[in-house]
């Protein structure tokens, strides 16, 4: 006779009969095998992607997670406005708190607390004052280990301090010494054992980090200690003058000990005077002091100062049109000016300036074997208001997303000549007026309507839904009609416009003369819309040049931008996408379009070239489409092969392929007409 089979689960329903227990109060309710892999692969199916920092390293709680929650605590601690940044190691400039971007590895719940610990020693720093002398700052910025040992004594001020103010806070400060993660210590960003440290070092320490294997401090007298010691009875004023003085007396007592700068923990930061010593005004002139000109013209420029202002003499009706520097000097040899006609010296100047910028440009460009009508009279600066804006990139290999990989900023495209714009639209004159003719037709939507209450036609689906409904005994819906509505479309379109290096020469001068009869069709609809360039130099400074913004009416500034484009950098797509995505889910338009004009596949140097600038692209325009933002790409690659990736990016359907990029200005218009449709 065979053995009685025993199952788990009658055991498991006896054990809970003695114990008089219920399942289902346990949450052990039956389940089966289909429900019980569900749950197993639930996590890895739904569970949000991983993130990592850009070095490929694992980290702890992520500082965008709670930047808002710090900021406001700072706000009520300080009593005024704070903003966060990131950096590593933590510090400040005296008006913003930089912090870590993610506390290192593994994530714990007394993350929050480090960088709660940390952004109070930097907000310390500036609230109490101790980063306002100059003649304090420079003598920090000049010696390395004064710095290090001013350091530590500071921080234990700012914390004692803010105990004293806030004394709330006592709990939480008290046990950040404990954590291992806030006491590690570092030399910049080289951590550094805390075993064996110097006996010198040891009493800075106090109060910050510790560590069971640390030697005994030495005895009274101590420098360190007394430093310590000092540093405990400052009152509320005078902080600066004593904290000074022990770090110089430290200072030379490491020096006659040999001894270099003591390492700083994690949480209490750096010090970094130079962003404060910094002069913005004084270096803004410096870089862009080339912009006046070569030496001949900084001389002529000054013989006009000399000189006085001059007469700003109106052409005469007949003239031919004249270069800048010819209307220069037909102004230098007419009659002088009155002394109060301080505004014609000015535009004077202007001109003189712009004119030297048009022939040093043109020069090089001409150099270079560009078309002359391509030539423009500016080059681009990044606006000092502009921080830009980071965002994470997709790693297929790792299948993880790397934390803040990338920084895109969106500076004003570079200006040319405005005649460039006038001469696309005279010589596109017909192809123009074709656009606007149909464009016009878009600017309401007609469709018919079902399920009214009344209305000039019969709804046949639901007329015989009703008859259903009738025939089986229930009461019928009575809104068996449909009606023919014209309503305003609510649109909002960004066209984004490949300006790689790739595209030098025929092909910028067909994207240019596209987004010239676009805009001159968008126009006719007054839906709004917004045309931007994009190219980048590194993965940090991705350049997304706006040619037209959402908020600018068409005029001579724009004209210029859109019709002088320049081709400059790589095609790290997938940051600009998911920025231009951004910057159209802030629109109230329920319908937004990213319509993508690139004569190439994602490449960028490095390991971006390939597979997984493909598939960086790929997650940013699923990203794109959760935000509700319709993708659509008009592809000039001639490459064989290039609708597989296209197809791989986009999806099928929602790309444009030409084999002659010579069709671009006339089937760009065409696509957004099928797209709003």
């Amino acid at each position: 006779m065979p053995a009685p089979t025993v199952r788990p689960e009658d055991l498991l329903r006896e054990t809970m009969e003695e114990y008089d227990v219920d399942e289902a109060a346990l949450g052990l309710a039956a389940e089966t095998d289909e429900e019980a892999e569900l749950a197993l692969l639930r996590r890895f199916l739904f569970a949000p992607p991983e993130r990592q920092l850009t070095s490929g390293e694992r980290h702890g709680l992520r500082l965008d997670r709670v930047n808002r929650q710090l900021a406001a605590l700072f706000t009520m601690f300080s009593g005024r406005p704070v903003r966060i940044g990131h950096s590593d190691p933590a510090c400040t400039d005296n008006e913003t708190i930089y912090l870590p971007k993610a506390m290192p590895a593994p994530e714990s719940p007394d993350d929050l607390l480090v960088f709660r610990a940390a952004g109070l020693v930097q907000l310390g720093f500036s609230r109490f004052g101790l980063l306002d002398e100059r003649h304090v700052l420079g003598e920090l910025y000049r010696d390395w280990v004064l710095r290090s040992a001013f350091h530590l004594l500071a921080a234990r001020y700012v914390l004692r301090r803010w105990v004293e103010q806030w004394p709330g806070l006592r709990e939480d400060l008290a046990r950040v010494p404990y954590l291992e993660k806030a006491g590690t210590l570092r030399v910049n960003l080289t951590e550094v054992p805390r075993d064996g440290l110097p006996p010198a070092f040891i009493p800075l320490y106090d109060g910050l980090t510790v560590c069971l294997n640390w030697r005994t401090p030495g005895p009274e007298g101590d420098p360190a200690r007394e430093a310590i010691q000092a540093v405990d009875r400052i009152g509320e004023r005078g902080a600066v003058p004593v904290l000074l003085g022990q770090a110089q007396r430290l200072r030379e007592t490491f020096r006659r000990l040999r001894l270099g700068p003591p390492p700083l923990p994690f949480f209490v930061g750096i010090l970094r005077p130079e962003w404060i010593l910094a002069d913005l005004a004084r270096d803004f002139v410096a870089e862009n002091e080339w912009k006046k000109g070569n030496k001949p013209l900084r001389q002529l420029l000054d013989a006009v100062a000399r000189r006085g202002p001059v007469a700003d003499a109106p052409p005469a009706p007949d003239a031919p049109r004249q270069g800048l520097r010819a209307r220069l000097f037909a102004k230098l040899s007419g009659p002088p000016a009155p002394a109060n006609n301080a505004p014609a010296y000015g535009k004077l100047r202007d001109e003189a300036q712009e004119a030297s910028r048009e022939v040093r440009y043109g020069a090089a460009q001409w150099s270079a074997g560009a078309d002359p009508a391509a030539l423009t009279s500016d080059t681009p600066e990044k606006p000092s208001e502009d921080g830009g804006k980071s965002w994470d990139e997709w790693d297929d290999a790792a299948g993880v997303y790397q934390l803040d990989a990338t920084r895109v900023f969106t500076p004003e495209a570079p200006t040319g000549p405005l005649g460039t714009y006038e001469r696309i639209v005279e010589a596109n004159a017909t192809q123009i007026k074709q656009i606007r003719r149909r464009f016009a037709a878009l600017r309401v939507e007609e469709r018919w309507v079902g399920g009214q209450p009344d209305g000039p036609e019969v709804d046949l689906n639901r007329a015989i839904l009703a008859l259903t409904d009738v025939a089986g005994g229930q009461s019928p819906d009575e809104r068996i009609f449909r009606r023919y509505i014209r309503a305003k479309q609510s649109v909002a379109i960004l066209t984004m416009v490949d300006l790689s290096g790739s595209t030098q020469g025929h092909v910028i001068h067909l994207e240019q003369t596209s987004i010239v009869l676009f805009a001159e069709g968008l126009r006719t609809l007054g839906f709004p819309h917004a045309f931007y360039g994009f190219g980048n130099t590194h993965p940090q400074d991705c350049q997304l040049w706006r040619l037209k913004g959402f908020d600018e009416g068409y005029g001579e500034p724009v004209h210029k931008r859109m019709a002088n484009l320049r081709p400059n950098g790589a095609t790290r797509m997938g940051a600009f996408i998911r920025h231009a995505a951004w910057l159209l889910d802030q629109r109230a338009e329920s319908r937004r379009i990213l319509m993508v004009v690139s004569d190439g596949k994602p490449e960028d140097r490095g390991d971006y070239r390939g597979r997984k600038g493909i598939r960086d692209t790929a997650m940013a325009v699923a990203e794109a489409r959760r935000l509700g933002v319709h993708v659509y790409c008009v592809s000039l690659d001639a490459e064989a092969g290039a609708s597989r990736y296209l197809t791989e990016i986009f999806g099928a359907g929602r790309f444009l392929e030409l084999d002659d990029p010579d069709q671009l200005p006339a089937r760009l218009p065409e696509v957004f007409r099928e797209l709003v449709h």
